[in-house]
């Protein structure tokens, strides 16, 4: 079994004991990933993408206690080895997205947009940023790929799972969820939003976020789990809730959009982070989707990590088209998923599988990768 995350890109989603994917999980990550892609480029198309973000965190302590719990348990599978493979897993992609994002910034200041004061984030944030750690001199904890706030999480919180998580009992985990719940839902209310988290003075709720989601997804983990999950409509159904909860079928005039901070808004990103991903996550690692749909959801879930890490670097030059050629804003955000979705593929490919081999080789002594091992 891969030890596959959500944020964490692992790639496939393997169920535990077996070769056969949670084709269902691969596409609805892949569909919240997109969802995040179109947020940040045009909110309208996906108007709660942000939320996106909690849902790839039960996804991680989800998989990741399904792969690791028993060899923890069992072998005493330590915390140095479990870090260490987080670090090869999420380090590759995260460092493309933040070369990418320097190099496509550094482009357009030398195409005659000259800013000193990004110039000043630039070398002031790369240094800290490039080791996968916060800027301590800039607002933003990774100003140059600023979703990469949240892969940051990610690592923090594999450590807690593997330091706590994983020793707790099962009323341990609903005490960290309840704990974590009763620090996010007043702040999200106020703020009227759970977009919160990419900012220094956020990392409170930032960390709640990351806690609550974890420990949600490992007790889904620790639930009985069917020996065949059915293939249907309720994998179909799946998709389809998530893609439309998420606001990508606003543009069709469906969907749910609130594009501005309300009371509203702030309740119904609590309900889905508290109420909706948990019973999604459910449904999607029991039941598969129909054999029409599990070729694009295979493919959204390999490319979905890909695609967090990398596509803020591609923003600004499709903005560019929207904004100053006058591209229509839909053909704009069709071309950027487009072009998202085939850089990711190739980063995949020929970028992130390789390094991860090599690294892996480095590491185990040239003995088993983690791309085609049945457990690591």
């Amino acid at each position: 079994m891969s030890d596959d995350g959500f944020l964490s890109g692992e790639a496939p989603v393997v169920a535990p004991r077996s070769s056969q994917r949670y084709v269902t999980l691969d596409g609805m990550r892949g569909i919240a990933a997109l969802a995040v892609a179109l947020f940040h480029f045009d909110f309208i198309r996906a108007p709660h993408g942000y939320i996106a973000v909690d849902f790839f965190f039960a996804l991680s302590g989800f998989v990741l206690w399904q792969a690791y719990h028993e060899r923890w348990k069992q072998k005493g599978y330590g915390i140095l080895p479990f870090m260490r493979q987080r670090a090869i897993r999420l380090y590759p992609l995260f460092l493309l997205g933040i070369l990418l994002c320097t190099a496509t910034t550094l482009g357009q200041m030398a195409g005659g947009d000259w800013n000193a004061r990004t110039a000043h984030k630039i070398a002031y944030s790369l240094p800290t940023n490039l080791l996968m750690l916060p800027s301590p001199v800039t607002q933003a904890l990774f100003p140059i790929n600023l979703p990469a706030w949240t892969l940051f999480f990610e690592l923090v919180a594999s450590f807690f799972m593997v330091t706590v998580l994983f020793r707790l009992p099962w009323m341990g985990l609903v005490a960290v969820c309840l704990l974590s719940a009763w620090a996010l839902v007043p702040v999200v209310i106020e703020r009227q939003s759970a977009n919160i988290g990419a900012l220094w003075r956020e990392w409170p709720v930032a960390l709640a976020r990351t806690a609550f989601s974890f420990a949600l997804g490992a007790i889904v983990a620790r639930l009985p789990q069917p020996a065949v999950r059915p293939r249907g409509w309720v994998g179909a159904l799946c998709l389809l809730a998530i893609a439309y909860v998420l606001g990508l079928f606003v543009g069709f005039g469906m969907g749910v959009s609130i594009p501005v901070k309300t009371p509203a808004i702030g309740h119904y990103d609590l309900t889905c982070i508290l109420l909706l991903w948990p019973v999604l996550l459910v449904l999607g690692s029991r039941f598969e989707v129909p054999s029409l749909l599990a070729t694009p959801s295979k493919f959204l879930g390999d490319v979905s990590f890909a695609l967090y890490a990398v596509h803020w670097a591609l923003i600004d030059p499709f903005k560019w088209l929207k904004d100053d050629v006058g591209v229509p804003a839909l053909l704009s955000a069709v071309l950027y998923i487009g072009t998202a979705l085939t850089v990711s593929w190739c980063a995949v490919k020929w970028f992130d599988e390789p390094v991860r081999r090599k690294l892996s080789a480095i590491f185990r002594g040239g003995t088993r990768s983690p791309l085609t091992a049945s457990a690591t």
